[in-house]
């Protein structure tokens, strides 16, 4: 897929893996949308990285996804590149007597919740596009659950088994939008978690070498990206995830 002269959202866009594509994409001659849930932080990202268009939004609140989608309609129907990049990582005891149920879930309503509602939202736009494209961000963690994040290893298999249905879906629709998974390793430079709360001895990746692996795999029509440390968790998932689940544990 040609990546200039497009018109291309992107969730979760004013920060980490969001930004850096952003960023990237910009260079490339694109009209880039960040979406961005706190207006302050969305106003600071377009201030400082001059072309680059705020769109103030909650991908985790159907409401505000209806809105988004609809002012993107109007405002942008060229637009043909949907990237999924919010997300949020909580560490959290489930054991924990003073644990707001509300709290467990935050992962479901940002990283899962927010994928697909965005998704089903623009799909109609998106089919209307000679050529389209939907990226979803999962994890290497969708493949081995890491136990102090009970939840966020749990909504990225479901972004994984997600992205795969909605791949064949839209190939027996005939429609040409593709459809590409990022399964990005630790990455250093985000903020999803600190190297501390993450337990800080699994291999990282720069933000710019995502990016990089992202980009080539997006102008390739790639199904999925798995760089980095992802490989070796991919493999793990399959062959023994208990143990290294457990051993992530004693980390």
């Amino acid at each position: 897929m040609k990546l200039s002269n497009r018109t291309i959202v992107i969730t979760g866009g004013t920060s980490g893996i969001g930004l850096a594509f952003a960023l990237k994409l910009l260079s490339l001659g694109n009209k880039v949308i960040v979406i961005g849930r706190n207006q302050a932080t969305l106003d600071q990202a377009t201030t400082k990285h001059k072309g680059l268009i705020g769109l103030q939004g909650d991908v985790s609140n159907a409401n505000s996804v209806r809105e988004m989608a609809a002012f993107l309609r109007d405002r942008y129907p060229e637009a043909s590149i949907l990237f999924n990049s919010a997300g949020i990582m909580r560490a959290f005891e489930l054991m924990d007597d003073n644990l707001d149920l509300e709290r467990t879930t935050a992962e479901v309503d940002t990283n899962l919740n927010g994928t697909i509602w965005m998704t089903e939202a623009l799909l109609p736009q998106l089919a209307q596009q000679d050529e389209a494209m939907i990226v979803t961000v999962s994890s290497g963690l969708s493949y081995v659950t890491s136990p102090i994040h009970p939840v966020y290893s749990a909504t990225k298999a479901g972004v994984h088994m997600f992205t795969d249905a909605l791949r064949i879906q839209l190939k027996k629709s005939g429609k040409n939008i593709h459809v590409m998974e990022l399964v990005p390793p630790l990455v250093a430079e985000t903020n999803l978690e600190s190297d501390s709360q993450s337990g800080g001895r699994a291999p990282n990746m720069s933000l710019d070498t995502l990016v990089n692996h992202g980009i080539r795999g997006m102008e390739r029509n790639k199904k999925r990206v798995v760089p980095g440390f992802s490989k070796f968790l991919r493999f793990a998932g399959k062959y023994f995830p208990d143990a290294l689940s457990n051993a992530m544990a004693r980390g």
